[in-house]
């Protein structure tokens, strides 16, 4: 007879021949999960499974999961480096609370950050440790117990309007090619990897249509549904999408390098902090570009709800991290332009040329 589940009291045993084994449970649905396990070798009565194994397993099931690969990289990374040769020969019910405040205590005086820390326990290890609870494989969660203290919010830290507007100039002047770019993420609030997703089809008179982000390469979907949103735009922007030449070379995707291939975020890594340097601007990363636009509405007074709803953020965020010291009062003002700037001026690069397109003198 195959291998099979039998209830005596409020336990579930499971039966295999002559092997009579308590699953040490009383629900069904978990007892079902371990007898499915036993099926496919993944469970025994006798050697636990490791770390390691699950881990090797679990991490292949995610890449066809619609999972964002910045998240995929970070748990490889964290096991890889971190967590594998810790625990990888440790069979999962062996990691307990104490065994993981031992590690963390490690890891701290190796200099690492409370936040390095949090992030590779109570980030990457304790996501594994979710599925494998789902599975049955554990039934306690140690990571629920491990206290953390409670670590000062790091809160948006915005150019002011001034450098914003340096900072645009200097890109129309010495870099044209990327000032639209530029120009575009000041005045949408919208993650880079939302614009870098950005395709002509996404593209409507008077309106963009957020629908995805595009991380390391992988498009993928909005960081959360409610950042699947349509926004308007004003001239000055739609002035700027109509002298890309993306459009009309037949690319995909609405801002491109120089070759012709979709912006990421080695642009700014490349790039973003020589600008600052020259303007003698204080550094903030290039996604200060989106906290500049809402730290700026905010303070215009424009209602929160369409503020959130814009930029594709929850209202609650936006009391939160930008309310705090502000005036709160709709997404009024539009980026004014000045359109002697474009005349004459060419969008391209050395994978787009020849082509040439310049805005029609007035």
């Amino acid at each position: 007879m195959a291998a099979h589940l039998r209830k005596r009291g409020s336990t579930f045993y499971l039966i295999d021949g002559e092997v009579k084994r308590s699953l040490k449970t009383d629900k069904k649905t978990l007892a079902e999960a371990r007898l499915r396990q036993y099926l496919r070798n993944e469970y025994r009565f006798g050697p636990k499974i490791t770390v390691k194994g699950y881990y090797e397993r679990w991490i292949k099931s995610k890449k066809n999961l619609l999972i964002r690969p910045s998240a995929l990289a970070d748990y490889k990374q964290h096991f890889s480096g971190y967590l594998l040769s810790e625990f990888g020969s440790s069979s999962m019910a062996q990691i307990s609370v104490s065994r993981l405040s031992t590690f963390r205590s490690k890891l701290l005086d190796r200099g690492l950050s409370v936040k390095t820390c949090r992030n590779l326990l109570d980030g990457s290890f304790r996501a594994m440790w979710r599925d494998a609870m789902i599975e049955g494989i554990v039934e306690t969660n140690p990571f629920a117990l491990l206290q953390w203290p409670r670590q000062p919010k790091h809160r948006p830290d915005p150019f002011t309007i001034d450098e914003r507007d340096k900072i645009v100039q200097w890109w129309a002047e010495h870099d044209f090619f990327f000032y639209p770019y530029v120009f575009f993420q000041f005045h949408t609030g919208c993650r880079p990897s939302e614009t870098a997703a950005l395709t002509w089809a996404n593209i409507e008179t008077g309106r963009v249509a957020i629908r995805g982000s595009l991380v390391m390469g992988e498009q993928g979907a909005t960081k959360t549904e409610g950042a699947d949103r349509t926004i308007r735009i004003g001239e000055a922007i739609a002035q700027l999408l109509s002298i890309l030449p993306s459009r009309e070379l037949g690319l995909q995707y609405v801002f491109v390098g120089k070759r012709g291939k979709p912006m990421t975020k080695k642009w700014a890594e490349h790039n973003w902090k020589g600008c600052l340097e020259a303007l003698s601007i204080r550094h903030r990363p290039f996604r200060a570009t989106r906290h500049t636009f809402i730290t700026e509405a905010v303070r215009r007074g424009d209602n929160l709800k369409a503020i959130a709803d814009y930029c594709g953020t929850s209202m609650a965020m936006i009391e939160r991290d930008y309310c705090a010291r502000e005036t709160v009062g709709t997404i009024s003002e539009q980026p004014k332009l000045n359109l002697d700037n474009l005349k004459g001026k060419s969008v391209a690069g050395p994978g787009l040329n020849p082509y040439t397109k310049v805005l029609p003198a007035a």
